[in-house]
């Protein structure tokens, strides 16, 4: 009787092995049902994305499962590659590097993943959602020169300044994308005419970067009023170093940027009352689905949904809106 129930137990253990080494219990299928794959987590727009997507694919019963690359090119292939051999479904990817991503999105492809690439245009998707990066950046330069005008305009006007206010634009420069939202800012606050335009030539993405680089552009432009910062990450690095100036008047000092989150919101906040300097950003609202506007991390995952269930609903190229975000 003994030897019988150890034989009965081997071959239970044997088959959850089978069970486990298979990802489920129908005989094939993969743990994950969407593998996201993003530049950085820690970065406040992408950490309140993945989350939201992932809270609402737990919701209908999918496995959602975030890989941050860590701004690694060829980590984000190597990590998109095990989705490929985890057989998931549905691929998100938010490319570091486009130029070099058509060939795993075509592998992926090719074995039946259906693919939604967000933020930056590899040439090669299912699905791709985007937004007008260049009329972002001149966005973010009209926030900067709307705030120049109502503060340090003596009279509210272009030609009422004593001198041209100093402007240092943070751009960011490694993808397409990126560069076009970049030429955005700088053309437009250049355009414009009445500001003495300095473009730091070390560039920011993270936090960390935009407090490294405007400590350097401090030295030689203290007297600056306004900072344009590619995204909200460097911004955040900004502020923070402007915040520990001494004697800086933090009411005639500006930094404003692109993309948007709730942490980001609460420090924009703090800046009604000069307890922070950034203080306005772009907000990707979400793209229109069927003639009605869809927030971003509902929209982005009912794209991933329409994906998984085999459809092409909404089409193949979703643009996103954007707004102008300020202090609440």
């Amino acid at each position: 009787m003994r030897k019988k129930a150890v034989t009965v137990l081997l071959m239970l253990v044997m088959a959850g092995s089978m069970v486990f080494a298979s990802g489920g219990q129908d005989g094939g299928g993969s743990a994950i049902d969407i593998g996201y794959s993003v530049p950085d987590t820690t970065n406040p727009f992408l950490g309140w994305l993945t989350g939201a997507v992932k809270e609402k694919g737990a919701a209908d019963g999918l496995r959602v499962q975030i890989a941050d690359a860590g701004n690694s090119a060829v980590k984000q292939i190597e990590q998109i590659e095990n989705f490929i051999a985890m057989r998931v479904k549905v691929l998100a990817i938010m490319p570091i590097d486009p130029n070099n991503m058509q060939g795993v999105i075509e592998k992926a492809q090719a074995q039946g993943i259906k693919v939604l690439v967000a933020g930056t245009d590899t040439g090669v998707y299912d699905v791709m959602m985007n937004m007008n990066q260049y009329n972002c950046g001149e966005q973010i330069a009209e926030m900067g020169i709307d705030w120049l005008l109502n503060t340090v305009s003596a009279d509210g006007t272009t030609g009422g300044f004593a001198k041209k206010p100093k402007v240092i634009v943070i751009k960011h420069t490694s993808t397409l994308d990126m560069v076009n939202r970049s030429n955005g800012i700088i053309d437009k606050i250049s355009d414009w005419g009445y500001a003495d335009v300095v473009v730091a030539t070390k560039e920011a993405q993270t936090a960390e970067d935009g407090f490294a680089v405007m400590e350097t552009m401090w030295q030689q432009n203290s007297d600056a009023s306004l900072v344009l910062c590619y995204n909200a990450s460097a911004a955040l690095g900004v502020n923070e170093f402007l915040m520990g100036q001494p004697g800086l008047d933090k009411s005639k000092m500006a930094v404003f940027a692109g993309d948007w989150s709730d942490p980001i919101q609460e420090v924009m906040d703090e800046s009604a009352s000069d307890n922070a300097v950034f203080r306005g950003t772009m907000q990707i609202v979400g793209p229109k689905l069927e003639g009605k506007q869809v927030d971003l991390d509902l929209a982005t995952y009912t794209l991933l949904k329409d994906l998984y269930d085999g459809n092409l609903t909404y089409g193949s190229v979703i643009e996103d809106t954007i707004m102008k975000a300020f202090a609440n």
